[in-house]
């Protein structure tokens, strides 16, 4: 453990474990495990501490990991089950390289590739740079990531690498709590509808001709969607994603997605991350949105790198 890693165990001190050594385990029933090799029996193997809550609604704290470590099978699965039930993990106090980054996220999943691949690492084309200077808008309406695609990623992990002084946070709704507030008539009806999602049409002048080749592609989604690991129902779309609803117009989609998210999201639902330099944050994009938010002064840099791993169809 790095230094800083190891005074966040301390000061998390109430809901951490020890280190102990371990036996590979079985593969995970979440899926998860991937580029990480396995622990033998002659490697020290991390328990992750107990998560810590952040907001009633999501979130939490796992406290003490210094991600450039191997986390064992057991783990990792540890690490998935933790995600579907609190929807966003945030570890402070990590130190990455653009390598240590990509190797740490692959512990958790298969990387996949970002659309609007201008805006990607140079020399590190799995890792997406959110960064205003490169000519970027903060994505300020609430979403889910790369619903384009036929199997959209289950995770988006997002690393704070520079942080301004003041705003700049990102929010995270819990989108099982917004479709378990909608009566039950409400439910049934939404139950039944279905998205039909490209690349963002007001992007689509800014995105490279190869992106638009292979990303713009109609995907067709549930908008409510179970959850394959934690079986809890969830509103699912991306408002600009999403052209229409089948059978509707698109104005009419548009109007009736952007009613659910001023109907369902409130403050009860969501956590908003401040963020701090060294954080990495992780979001289920199966059952929460997210959005950034632009109020920070832009004489200061804010830049985050972004990692998306691979998921499944949605049901």
């Amino acid at each position: 453990m790095t230094g800083c890693g190891c005074w966040r165990a301390r000061s998390c001190a109430a809901s951490s474990r020890s280190r102990r050594w371990a036996s590979p385990g079985p593969p995970s029933p979440h899926g998860w495990p991937h580029a990480a090799a396995a622990t033998t029996n002659k490697e020290p193997a991390m328990t992750i501490p107990t998560p810590k809550p952040l907001h009633p609604s999501l979130g939490a704290e796992i406290c003490g990991l210094d991600l450039r470590e191997t986390l064992s099978t057991e783990d990792r699965a540890a690490v998935a089950a933790a995600l579907a039930e609190h929807l966003v993990l945030v570890f402070r106090d990590q130190s990455f390289t653009p390598a240590d980054y990509l190797a740490a996220c692959s512990q958790l999943g298969e990387p996949m590739a970002q659309h609007y691949s201008q805006h990607n690492m140079p020399g590190q084309p799995m890792i997406g740079r959110i960064w205003h200077r490169n000519g970027q808008r903060p994505a300020a309406m609430w979403h889910t990531d790369h619903t384009n695609r036929e199997r959209p990623p289950k995770a988006t992990i997002l690393y704070g690498v520079e942080i301004p002084p003041e705003g700049g946070d990102t929010s995270f709704a819990n989108m099982r709590a917004a479709w378990d507030g909608l009566d039950a008539e409400e439910q049934q009806r939404l139950a039944g509808l279905r998205t039909v999602n490209r690349l963002d049409r007001h992007l689509l002048d800014r995105t490279l001709e190869e992106d638009r080749e292979k990303y713009d592609i109609p995907a067709v989604h549930p908008m409510m969607r179970t959850h394959p690991e934690h079986g809890s129902k969830a509103l699912y779309f991306h408002i600009s994603k999403a052209h229409c609803i089948k059978g509707m117009t698109p104005e009419d989609s548009q109007a009736l997605m952007q009613d659910l998210l001023d109907r369902t999201i409130h403050d009860g639902i969501v956590y908003r991350h401040r963020w701090r330099q060294g954080d990495m944050v992780v979001c289920d994009n199966r059952a929460a949105m997210h959005r950034a938010h632009g109020d920070y002064d832009r004489r200061h840099s804010r830049m985050l790198w972004r990692i998306i791993l691979e998921g499944d169809r949605p049901a």
